[in-house]
């Protein structure tokens, strides 16, 4: 199996954007959402992902079910190896209070991008019930 250049980095960049965006922690993501994003068919988007799983540039598990996986970019990690080095000397200066607010602030990051994802599953699902009630009115009025 192979990829497109082109096709390759648009994945990478992805999923380096999103692991950003969830702090270099794994997280869970639809894949018409990744579909949508890198605008390309279903086959591709199987096929990247197992090539991107391959290269070892992202870890991927199941998600809460089929639609969903939970995925972990990897090359951050290998990228950042000498800044978290450097991190993990800095923190150890760090008095108990300061590294409590550290952790805290990171939880509240974390904390919000789960609000965020759940104010979309919300909205999601708000909008097939009104589809839903929409049909049901129609069925009604056909059979008065």
């Amino acid at each position: 199996m192979k990829l497109k250049d082109k096709t390759y980095n648009k994945f990478v960049d992805f999923f380096d954007k999103m692991a950003k965006k969830h702090d270099d922690m794994e997280f869970e993501i639809a894949y018409s959402e990744i579909q949508r994003a890198t605008g390309v068919a279903s086959i591709t988007l199987k096929k990247a992902i197992q090539i991107l799983e391959q290269d070892g540039i992202i870890q991927v598990s199941q998600g809460r079910n089929t639609r969903y996986g939970r995925f972990k970019f990897l090359l951050n990690n290998k990228n950042n190896s000498s800044r978290e080095s450097s991190n993990i000397k800095n923190k150890e200066f760090l008095e108990g209070d300061e590294f409590n607010t550290e952790l805290l602030i990171c939880q509240l990051k974390n904390m919000s991008n789960l609000i965020e994802q759940l104010r979309q599953r919300m909205r999601t699902q708000e909008m097939t019930i009104s589809v839903i009630l929409d049909r049901l009115a129609e069925v009604e009025d056909r059979i008065k």
